[in-house]
């Protein structure tokens, strides 16, 4: 028997990664769907500088594909010369998010006082959760005073303390 693969077990192989990789296409197909918001109560919206400010308040959905974020209010900032949505700040008593992290339906779940949810340089979505801040997935629950989340890669990148948690085991 020679070590060459036979010309089934390639695309075997192949498909067997593409599906190892279908958590992350789940999480990467969040960010191109359009931003989405409704509000029960009133809005303003005003210039300062480059940036365009919409203020609302009174039962806030933020909604980007399965990423869904609940609060009392919401600021969205603009850049005003490109119209290009650069940050939204959503405040509650809690703030809820909670988003698919796969296709099976599996959710990671936060709340906190006030929620940041922007884009950084590298690309990625970030929820920055601040002021008792709580986080839970599938293999982790953490609360800290502050959580910044990477949601593209199911990543906690820093947590502010103190801080508490549990980590479950997963098998081998």
């Amino acid at each position: 028997m020679g070590n060459h693969l036979s010309s089934a077990a390639k695309p075997a192989i192949w498909l067997a990664g593409v599906l190892s990789s279908l958590p992350l296409i789940a999480l990467e197909s969040d960010k191109d769907q359009q931003v989405l918001w409704s509000s029960e109560g009133d809005s303003t919206m005003s210039i300062i500088g480059d940036s365009r400010i919409l203020k609302m308040n009174e039962d806030v959905t933020v909604t980007q594909g399965t990423l869904e974020i609940y609060g009392s209010e919401a600021t969205f900032e603009y850049r005003v010369s490109t119209n290009e949505l650069s940050k939204v700040t959503v405040q509650g008593n809690p703030v809820r998010y909670q988003q698919q992290l796969d296709t099976t339906g599996t959710l990671v779940v936060g709340t906190s006082d006030t929620l940041l949810f922007y884009t950084d340089a590298l690309d990625q979505t970030i929820l920055e959760l601040i002021g008792n801040a709580n986080l839970e997935s599938p293999d982790s629950t953490m609360s800290c005073s502050a959580i910044i989340y990477v949601s593209d890669y199911d990543l906690i990148r820093e947590a502010t303390g103190p801080c508490q948690g549990t980590l479950n085991s997963q098998p081998n």
